[in-house]
């Protein structure tokens, strides 16, 4: 089976320049963001997510690549009529507003999650001691 990265949409891939504004991408891709696309792709299957309308979103990869990258917004079903919880094909890119199974998630507003402490920490909450967190 071929392993899966996720990427982010805003601030990974397009540089987010109105931020969501009226829900229009304004803006540019990311310095370096579509050959690092184009090398992920070639290793990996890959899937964007976004809150933003997904079809949307893949017609502006598409355009702004002269349609070099190949977009679906279609997760396909399984036998029993469900989308699938995984996308596993290579070469053509999913756009999607779900989060679905991963090796890796490229985000620029994640936190890395080591431990309780470290994550609360990373968002500015101060982690109370406990006998848990002690022992």
């Amino acid at each position: 089976m071929t392993a899966t990265v996720a990427v982010d949409f805003d601030g990974v891939l397009h540089s987010y320049d109105k931020g969501w504004h009226d829900g229009s991408i304004y803006g540019d891709w990311k310095p370096g963001a579509v050959a690092a696309l184009t090398q992920l792709m070639q290793q990996y299957a890959v899937f964007v997510h976004t809150t933003r309308n997904p079809k949307r979103v893949a017609r502006w990869i598409e355009r702004q690549t002269g349609y070099g990258i190949e977009c679906t917004t279609w997760l396909p079903r399984t036998w029993y009529g469900r989308r699938k919880p995984f996308w596993n094909t290579r070469g053509l890119l999913l756009v999607t507003d779900r989060k679905l199974a991963a090796i890796a998630y490229i985000d620029d507003r994640a936190v890395r999650f080591a431990n309780w402490p470290d994550a609360l920490t990373a968002v500015d909450v101060e982690p109370l001691v406990t006998r848990e967190s002690s022992s």
